[in-house]
């Protein structure tokens, strides 16, 4: 490197206007052809029927999803789409299986399982919406006890004459373990997202899409 007699080293003037010349050049052409775009968003991972997805708080595995018609409690036929989830409660206390997202009705920042099944492709809506519950032995809870794998049933009723969608893809949110606050030193699980302001809807962060095939259950 060259110096100057002083020892000081020679600064390269000509550097930074072309860098600067370069800029507003770029601005130039950029506000010409209609401004700046932001990039379009990256899909979320995705995952196949029977992965392990790690959300965090728990583990779950999507089995399958069928078209399926049992008897109400009056003892009238009722059509629903069945999605058949194994899910592993990895925090240390109980936590809910809790409500899934309607569609149109937004969503809140939960620490239930049902609340991280975002949304669905194609919408599946219903009159009641969507209902998920443990199964075990016939019997219906709302418990993951921690350790414990257990099956889930995520239920959006049909209508009797309606046509089941081939396939239906989910996207999945995440949990994550936050402080109660500055003097309580315990923590909770709660699904992973941003409020967009002080006042505004809670957007939950898609950690994952899954998309399973709808098969017609057997009668």
């Amino acid at each position: 490197m060259t110096s100057s007699p002083n020892g000081a080293r020679r600064r390269r003037p000509v550097l930074v206007p072309v860098a600067s010349v370069l800029a507003v050049v770029g601005i130039g052409v950029t506000a010409a052809f209609g401004g700046l775009k932001e990039a379009p968003d990256e899909p979320p991972p995705t995952a196949s029927p029977g992965d392990t997805i790690d959300q965090g708080q728990f583990r779950t595995q999507f089995i399958k999803a069928i078209d399926t018609t049992e008897k109400s409690s009056f003892g009238d036929p009722k059509r629903y789409l069945e999605l058949v989830v194994k899910v592993t409660n990895m925090g240390d206390e109980t936590a809910s299986v809790g409500m899934v997202p309607e569609p149109g009705k937004g969503f809140r920042q939960t620490g239930s399982f049902a609340g991280s099944l975002l949304r669905t492709r194609p919408e599946m809506k219903s009159e009641y919406g969507p209902r998920a519950s443990v199964l075990s032995y016939g019997i219906e809870s709302q418990q993951l006890h921690p350790g414990i794998t257990t099956t889930v049933v995520v239920k959006y009723e049909l209508q009797p004459t309606a046509t089941a969608p081939e396939e239906i893809s989910l996207d999945l949110g995440k949990f994550e373990n936050e402080s109660r606050g500055l003097l309580n030193q315990s923590s909770e699980w709660l699904l992973a997202g941003e409020y967009k302001d002080d006042d505004g809807p809670f957007e939950p962060e898609v950690t994952t899409r899954i998309t399973l095939p709808v098969r017609k259950e057997s009668s």
